[in-house]
């Protein structure tokens, strides 16, 4: 099983979710890239599915509830380390029920101008500035 590339990028996924004028992001653990940064959730696709079913299986996987995926609402280019990667973001529908968090230390909603306060993840930190000149969902 390889991995999904766009225009010669590795593809992951963010899940955009807004609910009563707040998005939703999660807090990553202290191991692993940026930690202990904010995200909108998602990650690596592989090529044997379809972008949103990355990221509804990469949900499934981090917050143990299913999402319904919309519309993609653009994406980001980034590098890190030696590897090219596009940061894809989904417009999503999270479920009101309880979240598990079984890969981030911490999530909530936030005002757009809570999100901007945040330390993000740099690639996340490039989607929030392209979401939100205008391009809010």
């Amino acid at each position: 099983m390889g991995e999904l590339y766009r225009d010669g990028r590795l593809v992951t996924t963010a899940a955009v979710a807004v609910r009563e004028g707040r998005y939703f992001l999660a807090r990553r653990k202290e191991e692993g890239a940026q930690p202990l940064r904010w995200e909108f959730p998602g990650g690596k696709c592989d090529e044997d599915g379809s972008e949103p079913e990355c990221l509804e299986r990469e949900f499934q996987e981090e917050f143990g509830v299913r999402i319904s995926v919309g519309e993609e609402l653009g994406s980001v280019r980034f590098e890190h380390g030696n590897t090219r990667y596009m940061l894809v973001g989904y417009r999503v529908e999270i479920p009101r029920e309880p979240l598990e968090l079984r890969e981030h230390l911490d999530s909530g909603w936030f005002t757009p101008e809570e999100v901007l306060r945040l330390d993000l993840a740099d690639s996340d930190r490039r989607l929030v500035e392209f979401i939100f000149s205008g391009n809010t969902p």
